[in-house]
């Protein structure tokens, strides 16, 4: 939290306001030539100040460590490191188990914050459905150029492998082979 009084202040600034602008009109925003500090502070105060979480894209790992350790500091509730291999996605490899427990973590969490986000109010038989913003912001996630590449396989080939299950639910295992 050592950088969130900056990036308040920054959030209520004439510069803010001028690049939330540009942003608007060109839906892009570049960045450039500016060391990761600045850089992080800039992108963390466009973001909150539109109310949007944000998303990093780095080259590497390593920079992708350091950037989500610079966001923890800036006041993020929740900040994501999306791991992944340097390999090639079609390079046969075999993943190491603590890359997809991590890779599986991140979007468990992301599908974990959706589902707290959206709240079900019963109401006879019909069911309103209210968004709490809140849990669907402050949260910033980094990733590689690599773990955007695909990696898994089609959802039409992923599908028929599907079980969602349900509590109260029971199945045969031998339905289930």
């Amino acid at each position: 939290m050592a950088f969130s009084s900056i990036i308040r202040f920054l959030g209520r600034s004439p510069l803010t306001t001028e690049l939330l602008a540009k942003l608007e009109r060109h839906q892009s925003l570049q960045l450039n030539a500016i060391p990761r500090l600045p850089t992080g502070l800039v992108a963390s105060a466009l973001a909150k100040a539109s109310q949007h979480n944000l998303f990093v894209v780095c080259s590497t790992l390593e920079e992708a460590s350091r950037w989500a350790a610079q966001l923890e500091t800036m006041g993020w509730d929740t900040v994501h490191l999306y791991p992944t291999s340097e390999a090639s996605p079609y390079e046969p490899f075999d993943p190491e188990s603590e890359m997809t427990w991590g890779q599986m973590q991140v979007l468990a969490d992301l599908v974990r914050s959706q589902e707290s986000g959206v709240r079900s109010q019963g109401l006879g038989d019909e069911e309103q459905r209210t968004i709490d913003k809140r849990q669907l912001t402050n949260l910033a996630i980094v990733a590689t150029q690599a773990s955007l590449q695909p990696h898994l396989p089609p959802i039409d080939a992923f599908t028929p492998y599907c079980l969602t299950l349900k509590r109260g639910m029971t199945w045969n295992s031998k339905s289930v082979d």
